[in-house]
């Protein structure tokens, strides 16, 4: 029996979301006759952690080995499960990791790859994956029919997966892994007070049109105040008024957000790119003719260090009531 094999990524002890969108992307072009098994890679993995409706079985790769994650270790690790499980398609959520091991372990699995993907369909016999190109400007799709395929899967592209009972897992034994890398020191960055900006429903985003690092306090606690995660530009960051863990764009994060606020942001297109699953826009730019106004809901023109806490005060005003 052929399978779809989904990645899974666990997080301090809990599955990232992208995960259970990834479930969704599998069932989408889940064939007759074919499983969907999920697949995770770690030491101590969390019983139960991977419980999402529609895996029909649970590989783990539980060693000590992969305790801290190295890319040669993962694609050999992740090699050895896509052969037990008989995978014809391998569906991996494109983390900052995924980045580095999943093109990896298509070159040693001789299989087709597709990154970053925002689609899958099935047509015939091969997998239609469509991806953004060119800075996000475009949206391209790929007809692909080798025997054995691996994509990475935009986070937001698609719904999550409900969580269900656990499936059936199985212990996938992994060999010694030859590794030339070794981890002396996982230094991690603060994740600060407010939601996670990959899974955030409401975001505050602020672009050089904020003006100084000592104005960014600005979106900092209007974000606080609508219990929203911070996000920013690329020209933001570069300027160092926040980290780049905050980078919102095609070469940052891609936020699916119920609402996305956008202050003092132009609306460049690799910016764009990071927002084109976000469900409402607000843009506030003291220049009318700002790109971000072409894709936004709602916007004001004006001085978004003026208009930001106003709108912020609005919000509350209105929730009180």
């Amino acid at each position: 029996m052929s399978s779809i094999v989904v990645f899974g990524e666990v997080q301090n002890g809990l599955l990232n979301q992208a995960s259970a969108e990834a479930v969704t992307a599998a069932l989408s072009v889940r064939e007759s006759g074919t499983e969907i098994v999920g697949a995770l890679i770690g030491s101590s993995i969390p019983v139960g952690v991977f419980s999402i409706a529609g895996i029909d079985r649970l590989l783990i790769a539980d060693d000590a080995q992969v305790t801290e994650y190295t890319c040669e270790a993962f694609v050999s690790a992740a090699a050895e499960i896509a052969k037990k499980a008989g995978a014809e398609l391998i569906i991996i959520p494109h983390t900052s990791n995924a980045l580095e091991w999943a093109p990896r372990l298509a070159a040693r699995l001789n299989a087709a790859l597709v990154t970053n993907c925002t689609s899958l369909e099935r047509e015939g016999g091969a997998l239609l994956a469509t991806k953004p190109v060119a800075g996000g400007a475009v949206q391209a799709q790929y007809a692909v029919s080798s025997e054995l395929k691996v994509v990475t899967l935009l986070a937001g592209a698609f719904v999550p997966a409900e969580k269900a009972a656990a499936a059936p897992v199985e212990q996938v034994s992994l060999g010694i892994i030859n590794n030339p890398v070794e981890v002396l020191e996982t230094i991690s960055e603060v994740a600060g007070d407010g939601p996670s900006l990959r899974n955030a429903k409401v975001v505050v985003s602020g672009g050089i049109g904020i003006g100084s690092a000592e104005n960014w306090k600005i979106i900092e606690d209007s974000a606080k105040s609508l219990n929203a995660a911070v996000g920013a530009t690329r020209a933001a960051v570069e300027m160092g008024w926040v980290p780049t863990t905050k980078q919102v764009g095609f070469s940052g994060l891609k936020v699916a957000a119920d609402l996305y606020v956008a202050a003092g942001i132009s609306g460049a297109i690799h910016h764009l790119a990071g927002i084109g699953r976000v469900k409402n826009v607000v843009a506030i730019n003291s220049d009318g003719e700002a790109n971000i106004f072409s894709v936004a809901n709602y916007g004001v023109v004006g001085d978004a260090k003026a208009v930001l806490p106003a709108f912020v005060a609005r919000v509350q005003e209105l929730r009180s009531k």
